[in-house]
Parts: structure tokens; C-alpha cells; sequence
């Protein structure tokens, strides 16, 4: 089930080499993603930070952004 993120944190735990996304949900729920490297956590951080909305699925764990007409800049 989709669901709009509304808040996230990310974390890198420099000793163990890893990192960790918290996602809030809309519903309120928490729910984490594990990046596989430190460019991944970058990455999936940008998203999070400059598109909107965000939304998560539950069931299958895909984060996604909204459609988008091509070409078209951030506000």
C-alpha cells in the first residue's frame, strides 16, 4: 500500500560502515531502509530532501516521487 512520507532521518554509522533511513508515515508509522553504500544513502537523501511528495510502498518497500511533466524545474 502507498503511503506519503512526511518525515525521514538519515544515519551512517561510520564504525560499521552502513547506514539507515527513517521514514515517517503519514499514518504514523516508522519504517527504515538499509542503502547497500554511502553513495546509495546520498542519493536516496537528495530525493528525499528536494522532491514532493514522496510516497512509500509497504508492501514491496519502493520509494517513489510523483509524475512529473518533462522539463519542468523545481519551485
Amino acid at each position: 500500500m502507498w503511503k506519503e512520507v512526511n518525515q525521514y532521518s538519515l544515519n551512517w554509522r561510520a564504525e560499521q560502515n552502513s547506514g539507515i533511513i527513517w521514514l515517517k508515515l503519514a499514518d504514523g508509522t516508522d519504517v527504515s531502509i538499509e542503502p547497500d553504500s554511502i553513495e546509495e544513502l546520498a542519493a536516496l537523501g537528495d530525493i528525499l530532501r528536494n522532491e514532493k511528495p514522496i510516497h512509500y510502498n509497504t508492501d514491496n518497500r519502493d520509494l517513489s516521487t510523483s509524475w512529473e511533466l518533462v522539463g519542468e524545474g523545481e519551485s
